[in-house]
């Protein structure tokens, strides 16, 4: 049986993502980077946002983070937020 993603955007604080709707992301889903757990899916253009609320992390590239199991996230829920100059995972740990 396989199974299911995990990861659901509990919180989002970069209000000036266009998908950010009150500190709730409306992305479809997220991807999260590798090199740095940074969200790939950040964007100031103008987007469709989802009526979705809380929307999954569709891929996880942080290949050592203890909570990636083959690209699908199983933390019960991840927080994104400011990191420098762009958005990151805050539920990214190292193995």
């Amino acid at each position: 049986m396989q199974q299911m993603n995990e990861g659901h955007v509990l919180t989002c604080t970069v209000t000036e993502c266009s998908y950010n709707q009150s500190q709730i992301c409306h992305a479809p889903n997220i991807t999260v980077g590798d090199a740095h757990p940074m969200c790939d899916t950040f964007t100031t253009s103008q987007v469709q946002p989802a009526e979705v609320e809380m929307p999954d992390v569709a891929t996880c590239n942080a290949t050592d983070c203890k909570f990636n199991q083959s690209k699908d996230c199983m933390a019960p829920g991840i927080t994104v937020a400011h990191h420098s100059e762009h958005a990151d995972c805050l539920t990214y740990r190292s193995l």
